[in-house]
């Protein structure tokens, strides 16, 4: 299988348009956009994912969603 068609293979599987997802990844905007969020992170300290941020306090890893939803409690 090429690479497209495992790429399509698993949209479709997750309830994805694979044709419409292709056509807007290949826009211009999205690509700059897709540029501008990552400059974003990785000027905020951003090193993987999953990075949520709660204003300016990062947290990284699934495991620390416990300390997210602490943290967005004392937001709100």
């Amino acid at each position: 299988m090429q690479s497209q068609e495992v790429i399509a293979d698993v949209l479709s599987k997750a309830g994805i348009d694979a044709t419409d997802f292709m056509h807007h990844i290949g826009q211009s905007e999205v690509k700059e956009r897709l540029k501008a969020i990552t400059e974003e992170a990785v000027t905020r300290g951003v090193f993987g994912a999953p990075s949520f941020f709660v204003n300016d306090d990062m947290f990284f890893g699934q495991d620390r969603l416990d300390f997210v939803d602490a943290a967005l409690g004392d937001w709100q």
